[in-house]
């Protein structure tokens, strides 16, 4: 199928007491473009959470659409967020 399009939205909570935001969001958008995909990120801000996570009542949210030519390489996503410590959840979702 040419010119496909695959389409993700990425949902990343990080831990409201890092001061490493900036550096943890451009590790993770790097990776991303560097394998050709597009991302648009918004700032939900500051929210609570409905339980603790790592001892943690509140989360930064961030919101990422992605859009790709070619599938997203899922295991090697799942690696690197989980590898960051600052990351207390995230969610990625296909969009159709």
């Amino acid at each position: 199928m040419k010119g496909k399009k695959y389409q993700y939205q990425l949902i990343v909570v990080l831990n409201p007491k890092t001061e490493e935001k900036e550096k943890v969001l451009k590790k993770a958008t790097d990776w991303l473009e560097n394998n050709k995909i597009e991302v648009s990120q918004d700032h939900m801000g500051l929210k609570d959470l409905a339980y603790e996570i790592s001892k943690e009542s509140k989360g930064d949210f961030w919101i990422m659409d992605l859009t790709s030519e070619s599938p997203l390489k899922m295991k090697e996503l799942n690696l690197l967020l989980n590898r960051e410590s600052n990351i207390i959840r995230y969610l990625i979702l296909k969009k159709e």
